[in-house]
């Protein structure tokens, strides 16, 4: 199976440098540009589905899409963001200001790190699990999907199929509008492109 990864184009939060999580933020102009920009890249592949985060971000950059390759979006609450607690809307100087302790731990340690409020790491992997285990009971072998969802998201994937140890902080960073590819089969899941952005016509 093949599973194209696919992080939502840019929203003013992004912009700006705040932390999303489950908060419900649009696309703004570069965003929906960079989403048609993906579905140029996407209108010569021939996708079995594609399957979004219900967030708008990630649900317009897919409808966008599967507009110009004449798909479906499939939303599912299980590709929402990893929800991020009291921290949510805050940039990362904010974050410092408020909580200096917990930045540094946050900042430096190679172990996650509890944030207020958060959504344990345990229910964000079990969820994502469980959203593998439906694709590949509910497509072949050899199909090609597509996921439109959020940076925390796609680490999460790529860390469960490859197995990785996710009490860890993950060592990987999606852009957005951004497309990685992980080939899935019934030895070793391959990394076959990760944070791929050729398709955007920006410097």
């Amino acid at each position: 199976m093949h599973l194209y990864l696919i992080r939502h184009g840019e929203t003013d939060w992004n912009s700006q440098g705040r932390i999303q999580g489950h908060t419900d933020t649009p696309l703004n102009a570069r965003g929906i540009a960079q989403a048609q920009q993906l579905a140029t890249r996407f209108a010569d592949e021939s996708l079995d589905a594609l399957y979004a985060s219900p967030l708008a971000r990630a649900r317009a950059t897919a409808e966008i899409v599967a507009q110009k390759i004449g798909a479906q979006v499939i939303c599912d609450e299980r590709l929402k963001e990893k929800g991020i607690g009291e921290l949510e809307g805050l940039t990362a100087e904010e974050f410092r200001e408020r909580h200096p302790d917990l930045y540094a731990a946050w900042h430096h340690s190679t172990t996650r790190v509890d944030l207020p409020g958060e959504e344990s790491i345990l229910v964000f992997q079990q969820r994502i699990q469980t959203f593998l285990e439906d694709v590949r009971a509910r497509h072949s072998h050899d199909a090609r999907i597509a996921l439109v969802t959020h940076g925390g998201t796609l680490g999460m994937l790529i860390a469960t199929a490859a197995g990785f140890d996710t009490t860890k902080r993950l060592p990987f960073w999606f852009d957005n509008a951004s497309v990685s590819w992980v080939e899935i089969g019934n030895a070793r899941p391959r990394v076959r492109l990760l944070n791929d952005r050729c398709h955007l016509n920006e410097k």
